[in-house]
Formats: C-alpha cells, sequence, structure tokens
C-alpha cells in the first residue's frame, strides 16, 4: 500500500503538519485506511486534541489494501520530509512482507535534484482512537487566518489565558496580566461568516499557549473555522481541500472570574 504527493502545496502542508505535531507529541500513529489517511493525536496534558483527515482523493495516488496504523517519531520523520527539494514529490511505501519499515522516496523534479530515497524504522504505539463526534455549536465563525493568529500572537503579551466574549453584534477578546491588559472588539462585518444563536450571550476561556500552538499551523489554510459551545472543546479547522481537513479540539478553562 502506498501515496502519492505530487502536488508541491500539498506536500509543504503535509510536511508542515508534521513539522507542527512535535509540539503535541513525540510519536504519532498514521491510520490508513480504504477512505484515505487519519491522523490523531492528544497533547500530554489532556488538553487539546488533534486529528487529520487526508481522504484518497487529495493524494495523487492513492493504493489501499487492508488497514493499517503504522507508528514513527515525528522528528525522524519531519527531518526525512525537509530533506525534500519543493518540486519533488512524496511517496510514501508499506511492504507488508516488512512490518518494521516504511519507505519514504522523493522522485525527481526540476532543476537537476535527485531522487533520494529512505527507510525507517516503525515504532509499536499502543493507542486508541477516541471517538469524535461533530459538536453541537452555539457559535460558528470563518475569519483570515493570518489576521487571527496576528492578533494571539499579540495577546501573548499578557496573559496565558484568553477570554472571548460573543454577543450578536461583536466578538470580545480579552487578555490580562501583571504587566498590563489587551482587549479588542471584532466587528461581525469583519469577519467572513459569524453566526450565533438567538439570545445567547456566551463567555469562554481558553489556553493561549494552546492556541497559538494551534496558529502555527496556520499555512495550511487563508481562512479559518472556529465552533464554539458552552462548556464544550472550542473546534478549530483548518480546510485541506476536497473535504480533506486538520481540526483541534480544545478544552475550555475553568476560571474564578470571567469579568472582563
Amino acid at each position: 500500500m502506498s501515496f502519492i504527493i505530487s502536488d508541491s502545496k500539498k506536500a509543504t502542508k503535509f510536511t508542515i503538519i508534521i513539522n507542527h505535531l512535535k509540539q503535541f507529541t513525540s510519536n504519532i500513529l498514521l491510520h490508513l485506511k480504504p477512505e484515505g489517511l487519519y491522523i490523531q493525536c492528544l497533547d500530554d496534558s489532556h488538553c487539546c486534541l488533534f486529528e487529520c483527515d487526508l481522504f484518497a482523493n487529495w493524494f495523487d495516488e492513492y493504493t489501499f489494501e487492508f488497514t493499517k496504523a503504522i507508528g514513527i517519531n515525528l522528528t525522524t520523520l519531519y527531518k526525512v520530509l525537509n530533506a525534500r527539494q519543493e518540486s519533488q514529490s512524496i511517496e510514501l511505501v508499506i511492504d507488508d512482507e516488512m512490518e518494521d519499515t516504511v519507505f519514504i522516496h522523493f522522485i525527481k523534479g526540476a532543476n537537476g535534484h535527485f531522487d533520494k530515497h529512505f527507510e525507517l524504522s516503525l515504532m509499536n504505539i499502543e493507542s486508541e482512537c477516541m471517538n469524535v463526534t461533530a459538536p453541537e455549536t452555539l457559535v460558528d465563525l470563518t475569519m483570515e487566518t493570518k489576521t487571527f493568529c496576528d492578533m494571539i500572537n499579540q495577546f501573548m503579551i499578557f496573559d496565558d489565558v484568553l477570554l472571548i466574549h460573543f454577543t450578536e453584534e461583536t466578538i470580545g477578546l480579552t487578555a490580562s496580566g501583571s504587566d498590563g491588559k489587551m482587549r479588542t472588539n471584532i466587528n461581525i462585518d469583519d469577519i467572513k461568516e459569524y453566526q450565533i444563536a438567538e439570545t445567547i450571550n456566551l463567555k469562554q476561556s481558553y489556553s493561549l499557549r494552546y492556541i497559538n500552538m494551534m496558529c502555527h499551523f496556520s499555512k495550511l489554510s487563508t481562512d479559518i473555522y472556529m465552533g464554539f459551545s458552552e462548556s464544550m472543546p472550542m473546534l478549530m479547522k483548518y480546510d485541506l481541500g476536497e473535504k480533506s481537513h486538520a481540526s483541534f479540539h480544545l478544552a475550555p478553562k475553568i476560571v474564578e472570574d470571567n469579568d472582563e
């Protein structure tokens, strides 16, 4: 079984995912299924769940023979993927006669780049996938990824907790600490999509550190979708095309005082 990513932008996105997942965990399982490749991992504090669905039609070629989960070290995998030249395609091959090895090939592209072939030892990782269901959200919004992530980077100056206050007219964001406070109000006319349940006045607090980590994946998509519910994990999703996506589920923080 194997998959090939020939599209340079998709190959870069795959590398970005593997690179920044090192923030959450050291080793992962790649689940190869009939419908495509699935990745799920939980950070060490069990606050944030990452999942990625890359459906078969997202790849230039996807050959499936049997359901298999392969364990691999993220640092090693990223170092290999980082050796790829921009014009080279990624081919990952699993040979059922060599169950402890995965083969990765970078096929020659433009400008005289040479083919590169790697053999990586697989790991025995015991982990069961969590059953993730789509949350019933009270607030849904879509905005430009760069705009949101630039704001998060600025909020990191003051504190590690971000309070988000949703009303029908505005979205208020506040972070404060011993050195000061930052507050901003987002007018709903300035974002791409905004839906809020009637009569809802929702306040939720989240770890800025984790939201900032999620923003490290910002090059995956120009737009970012977020969904919020009371006392439920925040959903952040990057659209990768062909119905494929990378998503985060971040548990809210319990704080004594949510007043702005």
